[in-house]
Order: structure tokens, then C-alpha cells, then sequence
């Protein structure tokens, strides 16, 4: 049976949970708020299946990086409507019009964030952006196999090592399947997440969520939140909110500076593994991978668009053949991947832990307020002091 003794050793995918015949496996978080396997040995039968399909164990990815785009979809909404150049919204899109199932990331009815498919255009919109917590991967897995075998088309997004999870987890390829991943920073903590949402707004007020608001374009975006009376957070308040269009100017900068929620993707509350990640570099188990094209106007200047730029790479023959299809619905030009690894160093390495993450989760397993944790990282000094009392003149909560 599986049995995690080193936490950087699991990342949570879930394929062990979903292949055990006994269903003699939980996923159960820690103190920190990740999810690792629990074996019910009442039950287990050792069949060695969980072991088999784990992607750290057994790591085989097939494919490797064969071209690479700067991209962009021709529809301006669906810009706007994603986190960066609308690539998942033109993968999607190619398996909805076959009549397939699209499986992404969503939040449920608590701002949770759980794998969930979209079968028609309506429900796609709960998948796109980005969400800056590990998914819970539940029965996800099951119902793709499902859908596979009954011959429907189907697109798994996700991050390398939930595509990893769930190609071992099928044990062969199927023609109907498309797997797109992304060039992963780390996923943070879902209790993190979790009390950061309590001390802002409680999930009962909260009716949308956007980890990468697009009010001051795509390359300054930011968390927002909007509430069901129709307030934003963050909005401009106190005496500061005379000055907003002050504040908005050079892209938001000053307003960011001042209101930005404290939450974001950081080494100090990320998964362990992701700081060892096994699924970095140009070998791949995902046919597509989907990210930001970070340095966009250094290393192709005519292609920025401040509604989002997409660096997408095509990674098997099975992309190749789709690409073809998509590419009626794109604006592209191929880039070198060498470019791209400069702007997005996390494509070929992990990111390193923060010096604080022990201190971090020290002080959050007692309880501790998110907004006093993190305000003790924040600068000191002059600079820190003159933002203090920018905050105090805005209403913005002082960290």
C-alpha cells in the first residue's frame, strides 16, 4: 500500500484514491491544509495499484515540447473573460463543438476549488482563470474514463501533476483525449485560502471571485472579490477615494500598491513537493501546455495585448492534429522555447521554499489572523511607514 513518509514525495493528484478497487483510500489534509493518502488497512487487499499509478513513482511523461507560440484568441470577450490570451477558452471550445465534456478547475458553493466538466458553452465559464489553490481532484478521474470509453471527446486540464495522475491512473491513450497542463509556480494551501476568505468577506457574501482582474490590464492584475450587495474589495475608500482617478493611472500602480488583498501564489504556503517538483522541463505528459507569456514585450513587442498574451506549446501529434483546427480561431507566431524559459524560469525549475514558510505555518496552525502573519513580512522603514499611512488615508486594512 501506499504510505507518504516524505511529504515532498506526493503531490495530491488523487490517482491512488480513484484507482483502489477497496476504495480503501482517503485523501486527508495535514496541519498545513494539504491533502495527503490515508489507507484504511481494515480494507486494503494489497493489490499494489496505488503505488502503480503514482506519478512520482513512476514518472514516464511521453511527449516533449514541439512547437511553441506566442498566442492570443481573435475574440476580444474571451480575452477579457480569461486570465490571460484565452487558450483554454479555444481548447475548450474545439471539444464542446464535438459534443464532448471539458474537465477544469472551478470553485463550489464555499470558494473551495474542486475539479468539475463543463458540457456545454453556458457552463465553461465556471472553469476558466486561474485559481490559486490545489484543486480537489475528487472522482474526477473516474468520470473521465467513463466519458472515454462511452467515446465522447474530452479535454483534462490541469497542473502537470494532476495530468501525470491522470494519464497513469488510465493506463493507455485514448484517441477522444486532449490534455492541456500549465507551467505551474506551486499550489498554495487550500486552508490558507480558507481563512484568508473568512477574515475578507465570508463565502455566504462573496458572488465572484478573479485571481487576476483585468481593471488595469492583463499584465496588472490583481485579486478581486466582488460581494452579492455589488461592492467590490479592493476598492478605493477613505479620503483616497476623491483621488481615484489619480490612483488608476500607469496601470493601477499606486491603487494596487495601496488596496491589493494581501493573497497570493507564494513559496511561504505552497505544497511541499511543489519546491521538488518532479514534473519540470520539456518532456511532458499533457499534449498542450497553456501559460502567460511573461516578457512578451522584450522578446515579441507586436504581440502584446493588454487583454492577454498566451504562451501556448504544442507537445504531442495528437496537439499537432488539433492545432490545425484552432488555428482559425488564433492570432499566433511561433517563438523559441529559449525565449520563453528566460521570462518563465518555472517551466524548467521548481521554485525554492521561502525562509519563512516554517515561521509561516508556525504561527497559522495557533490560529493566527492571515493579515497579521503576512503583515510581518511586509518592508519596514520609511518606505513601509509611508505606506502604512497611505493605507490608514485609504480604509484599506494595514498589513
Amino acid at each position: 500500500m501506499i504510505k507518504i513518509k516524505d511529504k515532498t514525495k506526493c503531490c495530491g493528484c488523487s490517482a491512488c484514491v480513484n484507482i483502489c478497487p477497496k476504495t480503501c483510500i482517503r485523501m486527508k489534509a495535514d496541519d498545513e491544509g494539504f491533502a495527503y493518502p490515508e489507507v484504511n488497512t481494515d480494507l486494503c487487499i494489497n493489490c499494489g495499484l496505488c503505488e502503480k499509478v503514482c506519478p512520482i513513482i513512476n514518472n514516464n511523461p511521453e511527449n516533449e515540447v514541439k512547437t511553441v507560440y506566442a498566442a492570443g484568441h481573435k475574440s476580444a470577450k474571451i480575452k477579457t473573460l480569461s486570465s490571460s490570451g484565452g487558450m483554454f477558452s479555444l481548447l475548450a471550445e474545439h471539444i464542446l463543438n464535438q459534443g464532448g465534456a471539458v474537465f477544469g478547475a472551478a470553485f463550489n458553493g464555499n470558494w473551495q476549488v474542486c475539479h468539475k466538466y463543463a458540457e456545454t458553452m453556458e457552463d465553461l465559464d465556471k472553469l476558466r482563470r486561474s485559481k490559486y489553490v490545489q484543486s480537489d481532484i475528487g472522482d474526477s478521474f473516474k468520470t473521465t474514463k467513463d466519458f472515454l470509453q462511452k467515446g465522447r471527446q474530452v479535454l483534462f486540464t490541469g497542473t502537470p501533476c494532476q495530468i501525470a495522475g491522470l494519464k497513469n491512473y488510465l493506463g493507455k491513450d485514448y484517441p477522444n483525449l486532449l490534455t492541456a497542463d500549465i507551467i505551474c509556480h506551486g499550489v498554495p494551501s487550500p486552508a490558507v485560502w480558507e481563512r484568508f476568505l473568512a477574515e475578507t468577506a465570508p463565502a455566504s457574501n462573496i458572488s465572484a471571485v478573479d485571481f487576476r482582474h483585468k481593471r488595469f490590464g492583463w499584465d496588472s492584475s490583481y485579486l478581486a472579490i466582488t460581494l452579492k450587495d455589488g461592492r467590490s474589495l479592493p476598492e478605493a475608500n477613505g479620503i483616497l477615494k476623491y483621488f481615484k482617478s489619480f490612483l488608476y493611472r500607469s496601470q493601477g500602480k499606486l491603487f494596487r500598491l495601496i488596496y491589493r488583498l494581501p493573497y497570493t501564489i507564494s513559496n511561504m504556503y505552497e505544497r511541499p513537493s511543489c519546491h521538488a517538483c518532479a514534473f519540470k522541463g520539456k518532456r511532458k505528459y499533457a499534449d498542450f501546455t497553456m501559460a502567460d507569456l511573461w516578457g512578451v514585450k522584450e522578446v515579441m513587442p507586436d504581440m502584446y495585448d493588454e487583454k492577454g498574451v498566451s504562451l501556448l506549446m504544442v507537445n504531442s501529434a495528437k496537439a499537432e492534429a488539433a492545432f490545425k483546427d484552432l488555428a482559425v480561431n488564433l492570432l499566433y507566431k511561433d517563438i523559441s522555447l529559449e525565449a520563453v524559459s528566460k521570462y518563465n524560469p518555472y517551466f524548467l525549475r521548481s521554485t525554492s521554499p521561502s525562509p519563512c514558510r516554517e515561521e509561516f505555518f508556525k504561527s497559522f496552525r495557533k490560529g493566527e489572523s492571515f493579515y497579521k502573519i503576512m503583515s510581518r513580512y511586509k518592508r519596514r522603514g520609511v518606505k513601509g511607514l509611508l505606506l502604512k499611512l497611505l493605507r490608514l488615508a485609504g480604509g484599506a486594512k494595514i498589513l
